[in-house]
Parts: structure tokens; C-alpha cells; sequence
């Protein structure tokens, strides 16, 4: 048995761990905190969709943060979805993610019609529209510009 302890120990010495891999999620830039917040709140279910039980509990929410326009007022909404789990069945709800013109976009309907109708009916070009938002305390590059356009 000793024989055999020693053999364990030195295959031990002899292997290496190795780390798993961890994906990172690409983050982008968050918005300035000088802009306005309005919160708006998807109202949750009030009982468990699967089995009918009202024991829900919260677990948590996610926000989307979505950049709007009103003509000359910049805003940022917040769109809270509240996360609950069910007592009984232990099934997980939530409310659907907010409609997004672009997928994954953050620009609101508003802003990129504004950006669009400068780009062709004002022929204002991009980098002088990226300029004079940068002007108003938004940054928004060349290329973030050119990707709303392109999508």
C-alpha cells in the first residue's frame, strides 16, 4: 500500500493543472453620467406562468440601457426587467427584452433617424456629425456612427 501511496504522489508531482478558459464579454463604454436617467419598469407576472403559483420571489434585474434624442435633449432610458423565481416549481420569469431597431443597438428609434436624416437629407457627413455631439458632451466615434448607418 505504501508502494502504491508513493506512486500516487509522484504521477501527482509529474501533472500540472491547467486553467479553464474564461470568456470574456465584449464591453462597451458606458454612458456619460452627466446625461439625464429615466427608468422605466416592465411590470413582472404576478403568479408563475408553468404552474400558477403566486410564490414568486426576486431574484434580480437586468437593465438595457438605450441613448435617445428628444429634439436637442439627450437622455439615456433604462429599461429594468425584474427577474422572479417561482417557490413551487423553481422556474425562473422574466419579462421580454425591450424591442431594438438594430440587434444588440443601443441608439433609440429617435437617434437614428436624426443621425440618418443628417447623413441624407442634411448631407451632414458623419465625422461632422460625431464632431458636434462630442460638442454637446456625447461621444459617439466615426465608426459607431457608420455601423448605425451600415445596419
Amino acid at each position: 500500500a505504501t508502494e502504491d501511496e508513493l506512486a500516487a504522489e509522484r504521477a501527482a508531482a509529474k501533472t500540472q493543472t491547467v486553467q479553464s478558459f474564461q470568456r470574456k464579454r465584449p464591453s462597451r463604454k458606458p454612458f456619460s453620467e452627466h446625461l439625464p436617467r429615466e427608468r422605466v419598469v416592465i411590470a413582472a407576472p404576478q403568479s408563475c406562468p408553468c404552474c400558477g403559483s403566486s410564490k414568486l420571489s426576486k431574484l434580480g434585474e437586468d437593465i438595457t440601457e438605450t441613448l435617445e434624442v428628444v429634439p436637442r435633449q439627450w437622455k439615456v432610458i433604462q429599461t429594468v426587467r425584474e427577474k422572479f423565481s417561482c417557490r413551487d416549481c423553481e422556474t425562473i420569469t422574466q419579462p421580454p427584452a425591450p424591442f431594438h431597431v438594430t440587434p444588440r443597438g443601443f441608439a433609440g428609434p429617435n437617434l437614428l433617424a436624426m443621425i440618418l436624416f443628417e447623413k441624407f437629407g442634411q448631407h451632414q457627413p458623419l465625422n461632422r456629425q460625431s464632431e458636434r455631439y462630442a460638442r454637446e458632451g456625447i461621444d459617439l466615434s466615426l465608426s459607431t456612427l457608420a455601423d448605425q448607418v451600415g445596419a
